[in-house]
């Protein structure tokens, strides 16, 4: 089994005051704090690493938080709650529509930013970390990793966002076009072999025998499903 790890959040916002203040009360809280003062700084550090959950400002200079919520959820289904002195309808509703799991107007106390971040964390706990087999296979997509009766092993970024779309749409076959335009999304020139070769490649990972894969499926013609546990799945073989 994986060691517990604390969930990790990543704090953007270009007040430096505001960012000490709520990075020592999270930190209080048993999060595993990170922070950025700018959207280009924020991205930086995923290029390190996937947070838990990200809490972003939206009146930003630069990257704002519209474009840098946009960017994030491009390369990654990551909850997002939003920050903003702006407590206008129309801001909430296409922050809410497009990207964000909760939005909070500023000023703000400390202590309901951390009660929104325990509900959401509580409620998009799936998305980032899966166990398949009774305990056999762990995926955990925000730690970029996957655990095995073998021992764990990295996860690519490209890996990880095949994966995400997989686990949003359990049990059920996700066309290959469809994962193309998720996973390489900004890509010039993607086709089905960028799929076929990343498949593979997990395969080697998650599956005991890569040739006769009991979670990752091809439904052949279609497109890839990965089987839950519920499904005690067998099928044929790779791509």
């Amino acid at each position: 089994m994986l060691p517990a790890l604390r969930p990790a959040i990543l704090l953007v916002d270009d007040d430096p005051t505001l960012l000490a203040v709520l990075a020592r009360r999270m930190a209080r809280e048993g999060y595993d704090v990170r922070t950025a003062s700018s959207g280009a700084a924020a991205l930086n550090q995923l290029d390190r690493g996937w947070p838990s959950l990200l809490i972003i400002d939206l009146m930003m200079p630069g990257i704002d938080g519209f474009e840098l919520s946009a960017r994030v959820k491009r390369i990654a289904d990551l909850p997002i709650i939003v920050l903003s002195a702006v407590d206008a309808s129309e801001a909430k509703v296409r922050a809410l529509e497009d990207y964000a799991e909760d939005y909070i107007t500023k000023p703000f106390n400390p202590d309901e930013l951390v009660a929104r971040v325990q509900r959401v964390l509580r409620r998009t706990a799936g998305r980032s970390h899966l166990t398949l087999g009774g305990g056999e296979l762990e995926i955990d997509l925000a730690s970029r990793r996957v655990t095995t009766g073998s021992g764990t092993q990295p996860l690519t970024p490209t890996e990880v966002r095949l994966l995400q779309v997989l686990i949003a749409s359990p049990d059920r076959t996700v066309p290959t076009d469809t994962i193309l335009e998720r996973v390489w999304a900004e890509s010039d020139g993607a086709d089905p072999s960028y799929v076929w070769v990343t498949v593979r490649r997990l395969r080697r990972k998650l599956e005991e025998d890569p040739d006769h894969p009991r979670y990752l499926i091809t439904d052949r013609g279609i497109g890839y499903r990965l089987v839950s546990e519920r499904q005690g799945a067998t099928t044929t073989a790779a791509v």
